[in-house]
């Protein structure tokens, strides 16, 4: 049988054809016993392996949420460190124990996590890079490498109660997943001093699809600047901030910024011809600035400080248009701001017992504080160096020197010859020019200081502080159940110390007589009275008389310096407005003045009990809790005024007319 040609090529390509059929059911035939084998492995190695990779990034991101935690409370990152890498070793022995049919073991090759938070642009997030095996399965050296984060932008608003927020997640991804209850905005509370976390309504928020949510702001939180916690499903906190100035500038640092009024008053400009009135200001968390006890006033509303992590601080001083950092320091307080402790450590969260202190003087136009909320950032030396201070309160503790650069202090404890109780005293001396000054007198009896001196703060970086507690043999007489506190502060060249004394009056069963009660007493003058009785328009009316300067009862405050001079040298007290009217708190309980400022040839007293004998306080037994403070001025060239008829320079305009200041 004969075929032609044509039909010898069909029958080839038939077989072609057949042979390509077999080959392809063989091929998914093989497929389907392999995957169907009872005894093959490999798909229990590829569940096994995207299993463990699934894990492993579970324990990251609970990692991330845990680092995350630790600081929101610590501020300490190298303890939270800490804590996350055993945290995270703590999660790898689980998942081995969870399957140990596989008999996992781990090498961790790296980690990492970081914050930066309480920015216009913060996240949380970390990473991990880990060799693992699965010696029951024959895997070996997997090397698997995860991400996790969750960022948050604070965007601009067109309306001042709209918070506007994008959320993204591992890889830039929109969060699309969050409501109402994944935002915490921060709200300050003014009656206890905290920050409390409050959620918007539940219809408040509205979500877009590339992930910015668009937010009422919570009844109660300052929507000039303000902070928001978001946390995702995963657990991963992010705080972030917001103010207008912050968002919009092009570096995205946020701060706040003090604009200082020099000339509040409108009448001449009285500071341009001092170069001693540098300002020790306190910042207090919620957004007070102080100056001898007394809060300055603010032309808008007060910025409480968010609860940032004490080495993220800067301060910047601009003077005539040039802006550069200056030296300021954070303190840590008790008691209301009554006790001082010390310096804060740079590894905690600014909180209600901190207060943050930077020197200003007439020459300043603005103060930022700013931050870096970077969580690896490295405390500026502006917040710890010592540029000022040469103290030696080591050597000699009952003979303390300290010295600011421009005013010396001697800081002792003096056991009156032959007989004697010790006494307290610190003297302090610019150039030739001294005074020795005394605290708390009560009926006459001085106090008895048996404990050393306590340098709480000494070779500070703005000032020094220091303090003691006065007791009184048997109790001061005729005034049972109270407690007094002393603590004085020395800033950095300025002519004078602040004092503070505080009295404690508690409850008592037994009825008090205060016949006298005298906060400082200042000693060792000689020369010129002056002091301010009154004013005349805005400058102050002068006596030179020696006499006892009580106030206008019931109305009326005259009287915020007083200074014994010769030419340009010698010492007085200042105090401000707030200091003045409680130099009068008895006047009431005596029922006539009786508080006064004490003025005599050698010396300046402040006394709130002052004519005892006449008008003195009896049958006291309720609780009372009261603090005097003021500045000792010790000067040799720039007196607290200037006796001049027609001159009304001095330092007397630190307490008569402080600067206003404004927040933004």
């Amino acid at each position: 049988m004969k075929t032609s040609r044509a039909n010898k090529g069909q029958f080839s390509v038939i077989a072609a054809l057949l042979v390509s059929v077999i080959l392809v059911t063989a091929v998914i035939s093989t497929y389907t016993m392999v995957r169907h084998a009872p005894l093959q492995d490999s798909p229990k190695v590829l569940t096994a392996i995207g299993e463990m990779n699934a894990d492993i990034k579970q324990i990251l991101d609970f990692t991330v949420g845990y680092y995350g935690s630790i600081l929101k409370v610590t501020g300490n990152s190298t303890y939270a460190r800490g804590l996350t890498t055993s945290y995270l070793s703590s999660g790898l022995v689980n998942i081995a124990r969870s399957h140990p049919e596989w008999n996992p073991s781990f090498e961790l090759n790296s980690q990492k996590v970081s914050t930066r938070w309480f920015m216009p642009v913060s996240y949380s997030r970390g990473s991990i890079n880990i060799t693992y095996s699965l010696e029951a399965l024959g895997i070996e050296g997997v090397i698997f490498t995860t991400s996790s984060a969750l960022s948050v932008e604070m965007l601009n608003s067109s309306s001042p109660d709209i918070a506007r927020i994008n959320v993204t997640r591992d890889n830039s991804e929109p969060e699309l997943g969050l409501n109402y209850e994944n935002f915490w905005f921060y709200k300050y509370n003014y009656d206890d001093s905290t920050w409390e976390l409050v959620n918007p309504n539940p219809t408040d928020v509205i979500i877009s699809s590339n992930g910015t949510y668009t937010i009422t702001i919570p009844s109660g939180v300052n929507q000039d600047a303000y902070s928001v916690q978001v946390e995702d499903d995963r657990g991963l906190i992010v705080s972030a901030f917001y103010s207008l100035e912050s968002v919009v500038s092009a570096s995205k640092i946020p701060h706040y910024t003090y604009t200082f009024d020099w000339d509040a008053s409108g009448m001449l400009d009285i500071y341009q011809d001092l170069s001693t009135d540098n300002f020790a200001i306190e910042v207090l968390q919620n957004g007070t600035l102080k100056w001898l006890g007394q809060p300055l006033e603010l032309t808008s509303n007060e910025r409480p400080i968010p609860p940032v992590a004490i080495k993220a601080f800067h301060v910047n001083a601009t003077i005539g248009g040039i802006t550069q950092e200056v030296p300021f320091q954070v303190e840590d307080w008790a008691s209301d701001y009554m006790v001082p402790l010390g310096l804060s450590s740079n590894q905690s969260i600014f909180n209600n017992n901190n207060m943050l202190v930077f020197l200003v003087n007439d020459t300043v136009d603005e103060i930022t504080l700013w931050w870096d909320g970077d969580d690896e950032v490295i405390q500026t030396p502006y917040a710890w160096e010592n540029k000022y201070f040469n103290d030696d309160v080591l050597t000699d503790p009952d003979n303390g020197q300290l010295s600011n650069g421009l005013l010396d202090l001697t800081v002792s404890i003096v056991d009156p010859f032959p007989f004697g109780d010790p006494e307290f005293r610190v003297t302090s001396t610019m150039g030739g020019s001294t005074c020795t000054a005394e605290f708390l007198r009560i009926n006459n009896e001085s106090p008895i200081f048996w404990a050393d001196t306590a340098y709480v703060i000494y070779d500070g970086v703005v000032r020094d502080i220091f303090q003691q507690e006065p007791e009184y043999r048997d109790g001061a007489p005729g005034c049972p159940n109270f407690y007094a506190q002393v603590f004085l502060t020395l800033p950095a060249n300025t002519p004078y110390y602040t004092y503070t004394a505080r009295i404690i009056f508690v409850d008592s069963e037994q009825s008090r007589g205060i016949l006298d009660l005298s906060a400082v007493q200042l000693a060792g003058l000689s020369g010129t009275l002056l002091t301010e009785d009154g004013t005349d328009g805005v400058y102050p009316l002068n006596s030179t008389s020696a006499d006892l300067f009580y106030d206008g009862y019931p109305t009326g405050w005259d009287h915020h310096w007083s200074q014994i001079s010769s030419g340009n040298s010698g010492a007085g007290l200042m105090f401000t407005n707030a200091t003045n009217q409680n130099l009068y708190l008895f006047d009431s309980m005596a029922g006539n003045k009786t508080g006064a400022l004490n003025v005599f040839s050698s010396g300046i007293e402040f006394n709130p009990v002052e004519d005892g004998l006449s008008h003195p306080v009896i049958g006291y037994t309720d609780a009372l809790e009261v603090t005097w403070s003021g500045a000792v001025v010790t000067f040799n060239s720039e007196p607290i005024y200037t006796s001049s008829a027609n001159e009304h320079v001095g330092l007397w305009v630190m307490v008569e007319y402080p600067p206003t200041v404004g927040v933004n």
